[in-house]
């Protein structure tokens, strides 16, 4: 009888078929993987690969959403606690100003291709909703907190922020995709961060940073 595998090595397993998917699908999108390139990746067998996953499509759209559901845990686990909303946004444009220029080029490459995916694709376009808006919910949801607390402008659109944000954000990243330096790329996410929550903050209430 073989021995059980426990279910937190098959989910280490399951994670890092995710991560040889990413790579590959943001080296050379997701028309031109095939599931032997995400097993050589990783240096498995096609069979390991098809243990976890149904096929490519699957870790196509398993990539997309787990990759930002981690994200956004991430995010929430750098908050200190008893942390203001202003805390935490300026928690949150820390982790994307120091983010590694080499890590967010694969993101945002695996995310433009899937994004044109699925603006040929009306299933792809209905996930990629669903992504965007759990976004837009997390930073909204923290200048609601914000107002709600009176730290906050009264009249904040927390929506429109938000959607800004990550407008902005991604805007940032697509001038460095192609090269750049750390140092620029920081100082650019340092203006939007001061450009954004001078919007926010109410006379007397804090500097925006």
């Amino acid at each position: 009888m073989s021995p059980k595998v426990s279910e937190a090595y098959k989910e280490e397993k399951r994670q890092a078929i995710l991560d040889a998917a990413l790579d590959c699908f943001a080296a050379a999108g997701y028309g031109r993987t095939a599931v032997d390139d995400i097993a050589a990746r990783l240096g498995v067998s096609k069979g390991a690969v098809y243990r976890y996953f149904s096929g490519k499509e699957e870790l196509y759209r398993q990539v997309m959403s787990e990759r930002l559901l981690q994200s956004l845990s991430l995010l929430s686990a750098r908050f200190p606690a008893e942390a203001s909303a202003l805390d935490k946004l300026r928690e949150v444009f820390r982790a994307f100003r120091e983010q590694p220029l080499p890590e967010l080029k694969r993101l945002l490459a695996f995310h433009l291709d899937f994004w044109l995916e699925s603006s040929r694709r009306e299933d792809l376009r209905e996930a990629m909703d669903r992504q965007s808006e759990a976004a837009e919910a997390f930073i909204r949801g923290i200048v609601e907190e914000g107002v709600r607390a009176g730290e906050l402008r009264s009249d904040a659109d927390a929506a429109e922020f938000a959607a800004l944000f990550w407008a902005m954000r991604d805007g940032i990243a697509l001038q460095f995709v192609g090269g750049g330096e750390e140092a620029a790329y920081r100082a650019r996410m340092a203006a939007m961060e001061r450009t954004l929550l001078a919007g926010l903050v109410p006379p007397g209430g804090g500097d925006a940073r």
